[in-house]
C-alpha cells in the first residue's frame, strides 16, 4: 500500500507557494488516492490537474499501482478547516449552533476563537426584493467552540 505521509508531502510540496491547501487525503487497500484541495479564493480545475500530474510524476506504477484522483472541495460542503473562511469573507455562510439555532448572514471577519457575521434580515412574508443580495443588519461575534456546522451559501 501507498503511503499516505508520502502522498501528503508530494500533495503540500506541489501546493507550497499557493494560496491552495489539501482538506482531504484517502487511500483505500487498493492504492485508490483521494486527494481534496481547496484555497483561500477558491481552485480552478487547472490547479487539480497540476497537482494530479505532479504527485502522479512522483509515482512508479511499476512498483505499486495506484488510481490517483485530485478534486476541489464543494462550496456544498461543510467548512471543516479554519483557514477555509477566508474564501467566505464578505459572502454569505450559514452555522448551525450547539444550541439547534441556525444563523446566516455575511462573514465580516474571523480570528482563532469567533467569527464577526453580518446577520440576515428575514425578510417579512409577501415582501419581495429586486436585490439578490442578502440583507443584513447587526454584526454578531460567535465563538468557534459554539459553531456545530458552518457552510457557504450560494445566494441566487
Amino acid at each position: 500500500m501507498i503511503d499516505k505521509n508520502k502522498i501528503e508531502k508530494l500533495v503540500n510540496d506541489a501546493l507550497k507557494g499557493t494560496s491552495l491547501f489539501a482538506v482531504e487525503i484517502n487511500i483505500d487497500s487498493q492504492n485508490n488516492i483521494k486527494v481534496i484541495i481547496d484555497g483561500d479564493n477558491g481552485v480552478g480545475i487547472d490547479k487539480c490537474v497540476e497537482v494530479s500530474r505532479l504527485v502522479e510524476g512522483n509515482l512508479d506504477r511499476e512498483e505499486e499501482d495506484f488510481e490517483l484522483g485530485v478534486s476541489s472541495y464543494g462550496i456544498d460542503k461543510p467548512i471543516i478547516l479554519h483557514r477555509q473562511y477566508n474564501k467566505y469573507i464578505d459572502k454569505a455562510i450559514e452555522l448551525s449552533l450547539n444550541d439547534e439555532s441556525i444563523k446566516r448572514g455575511i462573514l465580516e471577519s474571523f480570528n482563532d476563537s469567533n467569527l464577526i457575521l453580518k446577520e440576515e434580515i428575514v425578510k417579512k412574508k409577501g415582501h419581495k426584493s429586486k436585490s439578490k443580495k442578502m440583507l443584513t443588519g447587526d454584526a454578531i461575534e460567535i465563538p468557534f467552540e459554539n459553531i456545530k456546522l458552518a457552510k457557504g451559501v450560494i445566494v441566487f
